[in-house]
């Protein structure tokens, strides 16, 4: 599948026919940054004719002290963000001609990536209804030439989860010579389900990987900022790989800074929490397939008569930007917004589905 990024209010201004836009296509915070992460960086501009630190090792303390845990700078590292990390890993851990398993539907960053570092893909569906882990074919999946597993938790795009039983189970089954890429950028979100303790699995020094973001709770999108938890013989081979003065000093400050900011990060999972399940109920109320997400955005099935790409035309030209859903051409995803946002969503699905 070709990965297709999300496009911008300027890309879609002229379908609108002129009408204000709200775009719930990219679960981005619909608060912004923290006021507090603004100042951060504003306040660094001043020394714009200066390289930044070579390294990202203050941030990685601040991230050290704000995980705990146990945890070391050594088990951290920065990056460009979470599709960095990504990218970054599959440098250090899987080479050309090597082999990857990914759960579809899934973020289709995954397989543009391996792909384009010439890697063999192995697909495993997730389970439906549902869209659960098949753990048991995941695990099939894996050859002596294989080095890497994904796992998305919240999953994007469908916004499903699983718990411990299941990562402990593909972390038990895998052979030394491969590592879980666990991507849970979306996991502050997950209000109403327990999530995995990942971090107790890197403090074992089990072969896994978590992907975090700034992009999502903490609203830093334009800023590009992502990190990794790993066991450190992982973070180590990780860090070799990157170059010097790889993040910038404003990009630095913002993420230390929007860590420090937990009203501005209450705020924003508190309107997730009631806006995510009144989404899921009018949705459900119109008729419509939703599943259950624990993440900042919802996914549901398109009426008859509707596929992702033509629903989505016609929500663009009411003013809503919605996304189809990976892998998936009869689902769409959208991201939620604040209450007024998704007022404007609503109506517009009505009206197309009274049409």
């Amino acid at each position: 599948m070709e990965y297709k990024a999300g496009l911008s209010v300027d890309e879609v201004s002229d379908r609108a026919g002129g009408q204000a836009i709200t775009k719930l296509s990219s679960n981005e915070n619909p608060f912004g940054p923290s006021p507090m992460a603004i100042a951060a960086a504003q306040t660094t501009l001043a020394g714009a004719h200066m390289y930044p630190p070579r390294n990202d090792d203050k941030l990685c303390d601040t991230l050290t002290a704000f995980h705990g845990r146990g945890l070391t700078r050594d088990n951290f590292f920065a990056a460009n963000s979470g599709v960095e990390v990504l990218s970054l890993a599959e440098d250090a851990l899987i080479r050309r001609g090597e082999r990857a398993v990914i759960c579809t539907p899934c973020f289709g960053a995954y397989s543009q990536s391996l792909t384009n570092k010439a890697a063999e893909i192995d697909s495993v569906p997730l389970i439906e209804p549902g869209f659960t882990v098949d753990v048991d074919a995941v695990l099939a999946a894996i050859r002596p030439e294989t080095r890497l597993v994904y796992l998305c938790n919240p999953n994007n795009p469908t916004g499903t989860w699983f718990g411990e039983d299941v990562l402990s189970q593909v972390l038990d089954g895998l052979p030394p010579h491969v590592t879980l890429i666990y991507d849970e950028v979306y996991y502050q979100f997950a209000t109403e389900a327990g999530l995995p303790d990942a971090i107790r699995h890197v403090l074992d020094q089990r072969n896994i990987l978590i992907v975090h973001s700034f992009s999502k709770a903490y609203g830093l999108a334009g800023m590009r900022i992502g990190y990794g938890i790993a066991p450190t013989h992982i973070a180590a081979r990780i860090k070799k790989l990157k170059r010097s003065f790889h993040l910038g000093a404003p990009v630095m400050a913002a993420a230390t800074a929007a860590l420090q900011d937990t009203a501005h990060l209450d705020r924003t999972v508190t309107n997730n929490h009631a806006e995510r399940r009144r989404l899921k109920a009018a949705l459900a109320g119109a008729g419509l397939a939703v599943e259950p997400s624990q993440a900042n955005f919802v996914m549901f099935r398109c009426p008859e008569g509707q596929d992702a790409e033509s629903l989505t035309a016609a929500l663009v030209a009411r003013g809503i930007m919605v996304r189809p859903a990976f892998y998936l051409p009869q689902h769409v995803r959208v991201t939620v917004g604040t209450p007024r946002d998704n007022d404007r969503f609503l109506a517009a699905i009505t009206n197309i589905l009274e049409s």
